[in-house]
């Protein structure tokens, strides 16, 4: 369907675009404060424990993706209905990415536009990308992420001025249950929605590099992450645990000599591209699993009618930010461990006992 291959290099880079993703504009867990890098570093973790799951069970069947695991361990029926799961799984992902899109667009920028002047515009380039195939979106992505992090390394520069490190003291003044639950809830979303990528590992042109590109990928998206949202607090304070865009409101108050002044541009570029990148992935996944569930001989065709698809989840889905939020912080980390932890470990273990028993089964 497609034979497009990426480098383990262009991999990373893909795994911290989608990690960064919507994440980097609408995080969760701020209500920690001061400890926010540290929910980061302990959600990394758990994403780590997430990908190593993933990896285990792509190693048992290497060049496999994740719906072709799922009918070699459980057979056509069961094994079709595992993928109808993480079928909804990709498309509520996307579906939200772009839902947070429209939502930050109308609540900074262009308060008086229509939802669907900025849905389908953005759509059709989405669509566009995904009928190229994954190298193109690789290939795209390499220069998107590079200025993503470069952006985000010049605004330590910019809030030098502003940045005030009393605002991450006192360390560790939550519950540690609290804590625990707010890094929970970092582990599944975004770390552990790379569960899709399950669907590219086959595409990799060197499979020994496979987990290195992986783990790499995540450790820099966290490193990023841990950077611009400890810059969040230190410019802010308390304030930032009430805002829902705390990234977009402290660089709207950097101010150098006033002549660098509401640089609020930058936190938008960084979404749009980091954004793009996801939902296109997610776009790809959705066609591709869609198409290979199927039994068609291509995918691109579906990219057209799920893109709309995913148009129409985008505005349904969370009819407001103070919805988007509240799922976020009560329900996505239940709904997460299930498709991140929950089904990969029924499917490992599945595998293991299957493998077992024709061992023994063997003469």
């Amino acid at each position: 369907m497609d034979q497009g291959r990426i480098s383990a290099g262009q991999l990373t880079l893909l795994v911290m675009s989608f990690t960064i993703g919507s994440w980097i504009v609408l995080p969760t867990g701020l209500q920690s404060g001061q400890n926010i890098w540290l929910i980061i570093l302990f959600g990394l973790g758990g994403g780590m424990f997430f990908a190593c799951l993933g990896l285990l069970l792509y190693r048992r069947f290497p060049g496999k993706n994740l719906f072709e695991i799922h009918e070699l361990v459980f057979g056509p029926v069961i094994g079709k209905f595992f993928s109808l799961l993480y079928l909804w799984f990709f498309l509520q992902t996307g579906g939200g990415t772009l839902g947070v899109f429209v939502t930050m667009l109308k609540s900074t920028v262009f308060t008086a536009t229509p939802d669907l002047a900025l849905l389908v515009p953005w759509v059709i380039i989405v669509i566009y990308g995904c009928r190229r195939g994954i190298e193109v979106i690789a290939r795209s992505n390499q220069p998107l992420i590079l200025a993503t992090v470069g952006l985000i390394l010049i605004s330590i520069l910019l809030v030098l001025n502003i940045f005030e490190a009393d605002n991450l003291l006192p360390f560790l003044d939550k519950p540690f249950s609290r804590i625990a639950w707010d890094a929970l809830g970092v582990a599944v979303f975004p770390f552990g929605q790379g569960v899709i990528f399950m669907m590219i590992l086959p595409r990799v042109n060197r499979q020994q590099k496979v987990a290195g590109a992986v783990f790499g990928g995540l450790i820099g998206a966290g490193l990023v992450l841990m950077i611009i949202q400890s810059l969040a607090v230190g410019v802010l304070g308390k304030v930032a645990e009430v805002l829902v865009f705390p990234t977009y409101e402290f660089y709207r108050i950097i101010d150098i000599a006033q002549v660098l002044t509401r640089l609020e541009l930058i936190p938008l570029l960084n979404f749009l591209t980091m954004g793009f990148i996801k939902i296109m992935l997610c776009l790809y996944a959705l066609a591709f699993g869609t198409a290979q569930l199927f039994n068609l001989r291509t995918y691109r065709p579906l990219a057209i009618p799920i893109g709309v698809l995913l148009l129409v989840v985008a505005r349904r889905i969370f009819p407001s930010v103070s919805e988007h939020m509240r799922y976020f912080e009560e329900v996505q980390p239940y709904y997460g461990l299930f498709f991140c932890l929950v089904l990969p470990l029924i499917t490992l273990g599945t595998a293991l006992l299957r493998g077992r028993a024709r061992r023994e089964m063997a003469p």
